[in-house]
């Protein structure tokens, strides 16, 4: 598709034209996939660059102004920073999950011989990781919350507006996935 039709796609979308978003979804995704996907290395998490950005072309649409940028560029943009948020959300959770690591690995029965001021091995933190990939979101988020965060399963019932009971199972049940995964 030809950019000045982008371009007038774009700004009719921000008006809410629902037939130019589907018409610029279809022209302009496939190329967001491949900027995010290029950049995360996570066709996941592209795909959440890819809606994040479309949504962003819808609500904004009408404040692009084509003599400043062409539409695919407007858009590049967006999406170029939608994942480097992303990179740098995971960056964080990383290093959350670095200062944790001690509460964590002590609950999971691990690191008895460890001290606070003890470096872990980045074999047994890398091991953590992944394992904490393996278990669903929900028992990550409220195991990072309960021993990263030191949150009470109170405090995380109300921040996640779950009963207490789902939060305790969260936890509970995701520190069992947790220590299998640890233990293979």
């Amino acid at each position: 598709m030809a950019e000045p039709d982008l371009n007038a796609l774009l700004q009719r979308s921000g008006r809410g034209d629902q037939r130019a978003f589907r018409e610029l979804y279809d022209a302009a995704a496939p190329k967001i996939m491949a900027i995010a996907v290029r950049l995360l290395n996570d066709r996941h998490q592209a795909e959440v660059v890819v809606q994040q950005t479309m949504i962003s072309a819808w609500r904004s649409g009408s404040d692009y102004d084509p003599e400043r940028s062409q539409a695919t560029t407007w858009l590049a943009s967006i999406a170029r920073y939608r994942a480097l948020d992303l990179l740098r959300k995971s960056a964080r959770q990383h290093d959350i999950l670095r200062e944790g690591q001690h509460d964590i690995l002590q609950v999971l029965g691990h690191d008895q011989s460890l001290q606070k001021s003890d470096p872990i091995p980045s074999k047994t933190v890398s091991r953590l990781e992944h394992c904490l990939g393996e278990i669903s979101r929900d028992q990550a988020g409220c195991i990072q919350l309960a021993f990263v965060d030191g949150l009470t399963f109170s405090e995380i019932a109300a921040q996640l507006d779950r009963s207490i009971g789902t939060v305790k199972s969260w936890v509970r049940r995701g520190l069992q996935k947790l220590r299998e995964c640890v233990e293979r």
